[in-house]
């Protein structure tokens, strides 16, 4: 899917592209139209991603004409395959439209920041996540029916052993080198609240949830318990909501509950959760709610750092890493190896352990790391340096490499042809 951080305008005042504009059609592919506005923003995403690259921004207005035009061209040229897919019946499921949606939205949170920090941008635009969504929709769907298209027509594409040879002998210098790359192990103690309180909590949890299914109503069982002080003296009532503007966790437990219907208690994020449907109208819910808090504590935090440490100690005096690390790490995946998380290319790495692993040798033991998933320590196993790789670990690339040159020739012939077939009409820009 194209990079779509710009398409919000977000990032587009900067450009000076996004402003106000009497909105019209510049083309129309088949019966589907292309406005100004659209166009507009497909520009400033383009010299987004040009200032990205490093490239030379167009600043004359004959520059940013071309562009323009090269961009309304590859536009058609989308709309065009867009028009034969459906000739040929492709279709794509709602399903599938949401979870590529869901899916940008998550690319687009994690760019921003932090979910806070989208939500601020989306208030400063004035837009909700559905109003998001319903302007996207449709954008989404076409990448999705071209991608399909796409692979339908052009994945028969043969590439032999004797391309591959032939291409590593005779391009060498074209095939990149091989990235630094380092082995790593590691152990990783994630701070957990205090076994004592996560009891206590969830007994209060489920007490309340006893006392709901015992008939008492949630009214009174929300002002007796929750932790909630916003919605508790109202007996737990969020209010009439859409899902979408809710916290994702929240609005997974209300979607699979009818009116009327209470959820188990559920763990989320900062403690336990008891849901409600009061009504469902037009999508829209009305939801009360029972929280009790759980939240970490700087003692929970620094009773991880002493074991932390410990175990970096008791590494450092000889005990085995792998042992320790299959007998403390929180990393399920890799406790079983002994904590190897395998060769890594250490440009792939967070500055922090880039740092961490910047002087030390095969075998050396990290300090200490404190980091967003919890405290770790490393080990190295291997350092390696750049270099050209063999036949052997060039050859994925070099198929994947001629693959891609013989698709897009077909593709290009394909489209020479299928642009005499669509009715394309331009306007004036």
């Amino acid at each position: 899917m194209k990079a779509i951080i710009v398409i919000l305008c977000l990032l587009a005042p900067a450009i000076g592209l996004c402003a106000e504009l009497v909105d019209r059609m510049v083309a129309i592919v088949d019966d589907d139209p292309i406005l100004l506005s659209d166009l507009e923003i497909a520009v400033a995403e383009e010299i987004y991603l040009m200032r990205m690259r490093g490239e030379e921004i167009p600043e004359d207005s004959a520059s940013v004409d071309s562009l323009r035009r090269d961009v309304l061209e590859r536009m058609i040229d989308r709309k065009v395959v867009v028009a034969k897919a459906k000739e040929m019946g492709i279709e794509i499921s709602r399903t599938e439209v949401e979870d590529a949606l869901d899916r940008w939205i998550k690319d687009m949170t994690e760019a921003a920041g932090s979910e806070e920090a989208f939500a601020a941008e989306l208030q400063r635009q004035g837009l909700t996540l559905k109003e998001l969504k319903l302007r996207y929709r449709k954008d989404i769907e076409e990448q999705l029916l071209v991608n399909r298209f796409m692979k339908q027509q052009f994945s028969d594409i043969e590439v032999s052993e004797g391309d591959i040879v032939h291409f590593y002998e005779t391009k060498y210098d074209s095939i990149p080198e091989l990235p630094a790359a380092v082995g790593l192990s590691h152990i990783i103690i994630v701070p957990r609240v205090d076994p004592e309180r996560e009891q206590e909590a969830i007994r209060r949890i489920e007490h309340a949830h006893g006392r709901i299914a015992a008939g008492e109503p949630f009214e009174t069982v929300a002002k007796d318990v929750s932790d909630d002080p916003l919605t508790r003296n109202n007996g737990g009532l969020i209010g009439t909501v859409m899902l979408d503007d809710l916290r994702k966790e929240i609005a997974d437990i209300a979607r699979q509950l009818k009116p009327g219907e209470v959820s188990k208690p559920v763990r989320i994020r900062y403690g336990f959760e008891i849901v409600k449907v009061d009504t469902v109208e037009n999508d829209r819910y009305t939801l009360r709610h029972i929280f009790v808090r759980l939240e970490m504590t700087h003692d929970d935090t620094a009773r991880a750092l002493k074991l932390a440490e410990d175990i970096r100690s008791r590494a450092l005096a000889g005990e085995s890493f792998e042992s320790l690390a299959r007998q403390y790490s929180d990393d399920e995946q890799s406790r079983l190896n002994g904590g190897y998380l395998g060769e890594i290319d250490i440009s792939a790495l967070d500055q922090v352990y880039r740092d961490a692993i910047d002087e030390m040798e095969p075998g050396d033991i990290s300090d200490v790391i404190h980091t967003d998933q919890g405290f770790q320590i490393l080990k190295l196993v291997s350092k390696g340096s750049r270099r050209k790789p063999s036949l052997d670990e060039a050859r994925q690339w070099i198929r994947n490499f001629i693959e891609a040159r013989r698709r897009e020739q077909m593709f290009k012939e394909w489209l020479d042809e299928a642009r005499q077939e669509v009715y394309v009409k331009y306007f004036e820009l």
